[in-house]
C-alpha cells in the first residue's frame, strides 16, 4: 500500500497523547495516527492485519502451560520463550516476524536456543538436521530455512488469500506448539522411529502446511 505525506494541523495537546500512545506501542507517531484514523474510518491497515494475527497467536499460546510471551517492541512480532528439561534447564525462544506486504503478510518463525553449552548445541543441531529431514520427506515443497549455532530461521508460507487472520494464526500456533514439543520428545531420549511418527502425526493434523 502507498504512502504519501500530508499536511495537517493538530493540537499540541493530542499531538503529545499520541507520541505517548505510540510510545508505548513500540511505534511512532505517523503509524499512530495512521492507525487511529484507520481505525476511524474502518479500514485494516496491513500494520493493523499483522497486529490481528499476531494477536491469535499470543491468545493461543497463553492457553498453554509450557510457553510464556515475552515483551515485543513494534506491531510487527511476537516472542515466545519456552523451557525443556535437560541438564542446565536451558530454554528457547520463538520469534514470529510478520513482513507488510499490500494487504497480505509473510514472515518467518525465528528460533533461538539461550545455551552456550558446546553439547547441548551440538544436540540441538542434530535435532534440526532431523526436522529438516522430515520437513523435506512430507512437504510437497522446498523449505527456506538458515541453520547456525543455536539458531533456526524459516520462512513461513502465509495462504492469506484463502484463510482469514484468525485461522493463520491458528496455523502459526500450531507449528510452534509442533515444532516445541517434537524437540522436547527428542530430549527425552525417544528413538528417531517415535519421532518420525509424531511428526506424521503432527503434519497430517495440519490444515495447511504453513
Amino acid at each position: 500500500m502507498s504512502k504519501s505525506v500530508y499536511s495537517i494541523v493538530l493540537n499540541d495537546a493530542v499531538v503529545e497523547a499520541v507520541d505517548e500512545m505510540a510510545y508505548k506501542l513500540g511505534t511512532n507517531r505517523s503509524n499512530m495516527i495512521n492507525q487511529i484514523l484507520a481505525e476511524k474510518v474502518a479500514y485494516v491497515t496491513p500494520e493493523q492485519h499483522i497486529r490481528n494475527i499476531l494477536d491469535t497467536v499470543e491468545d493461543i499460546i497463553n492457553e498453554q502451560d509450557v510457553f510464556r510471551i515475552m515483551a515485543t517492541p513494534g506491531d510487527s512480532s511476537l516472542m515466545i520463550k519456552s523451557s525443556f528439561k535437560y541438564k542446565y534447564n536451558p530454554s528457547v525462544k520463538y520469534s514470529v516476524v510478520l513482513n507488510k506486504n499490500g494487504n497480505s503478510a509473510t514472515g518467518e518463525l525465528r528460533v533461538t536456543f539461550r545455551t552456550q553449552n558446546e553439547n547441548l548445541l551440538q544436540a540441538l543441531d542434530n535435532f534440526l538436521n532431523i526436522w529438516n529431514a522430515l520437513e523435506a520427506k512430507y512437504q510437497n515443497r522446498d523449505q527456506k530455512y538458515i541453520k547456525s549455532k543455536g539458531k533456526y530461521v524459516r520462512a513461513l508460507d502465509l495462504p492469506v488469500e484463502d484463510y482469514d487472520e484468525n485461522q493463520i494464526g491458528e496455523m502459526i500456533s500450531e507449528y510452534i506448539t509442533g515444532f516445541d514439543r517434537i524437540m522436547k520428545l527428542y530430549f527425552a531420549g525417544e528413538s528417531i522411529g517415535n519421532i518420525e511418527r509424531e511428526y506424521v502425526k503432527f503434519y497430517r493434523g495440519c490444515e495447511y502446511q504453513i
